[in-house]
């Protein structure tokens, strides 16, 4: 049987971008995991912008703000 600390050191030998993909692999194996905003969540952020409670931003703003940019 395959051990986690095993799996693990394997990972840590991935390319980041392999290391995404086995996230997004493992991510979609779970169950109950969001995996992203529902409709309900979209239509009450688009009411916020609507009225002018909240100042969108641009994906380059966003990633900047996140620490992601130049990805």
């Amino acid at each position: 049987m395959v051990q986690l600390a095993d799996i693990q050191r394997q990972a840590e030998q991935l390319s980041p971008e392999d290391r995404e993909g086995l996230v997004a692999y493992l991510l979609h194996g779970l169950s109950g995991i969001p995996l992203g905003p529902d409709d309900l969540e979209v239509a009450r952020r688009e009411e916020e912008m609507d009225a002018g409670a909240v100042k969108p931003i641009s994906h380059a703003e966003f990633l900047s703000q996140v620490g992601r940019a130049n990805r």
